[in-house]
């Protein structure tokens, strides 16, 4: 019984997730919307460590080595077009510490998609980068 009533709210769950889906990455702004922060919050849940999306400002970095910053509707788009396969995105998240956040103008988290190996070089250029072209 137990295990009908967990299939039950899976699936549940999987179809409001499906529906805000619809109203995730329309723009490139940064910060989050309430929807995409709920929606990265379910999506990304295991690794999270207590992390909350909600109002969050998010840098999105892709490519092999995380050479390239993605553009949040770049992002959604993968996950729309992967979630139509019952499948998901590969997907990473570095929660930057206050000096990280101050370096890159405010940004609260990097989520990477399709990046195999992202060096701490990489990142502290992405982060001084992202600040000077803002």
């Amino acid at each position: 019984m137990k295990k009908i009533g967990t299939l039950i709210l899976l699936l549940i769950s999987s179809n409001i997730f499906g529906q805000n889906l619809s109203e995730c990455g329309i723009d490139n702004n940064p910060k989050l919307t309430q929807v995409e922060s709920e929606y990265l919050n379910a999506y990304l849940n295991e690794k999270l460590n207590g992390f909350d999306f909600k109002d969050k400002k998010v840098i999105f970095i892709t490519g092999n080595s995380g050479n390239r910053i993605g553009t949040k509707k770049e992002y959604f788009e993968h996950i729309k077009k992967w979630d139509e396969k019952n499948s998901k995105v590969a997907t990473g998240i570095d929660i930057l510490t206050n000096e990280q956040k101050s370096e890159s103008g405010g940004y609260d988290v990097i989520v990477t998609y399709w990046v195999k190996v992202l060096t701490e070089k990489r990142k502290n250029k992405i982060l001084i980068g992202i600040k000077a072209s803002r």
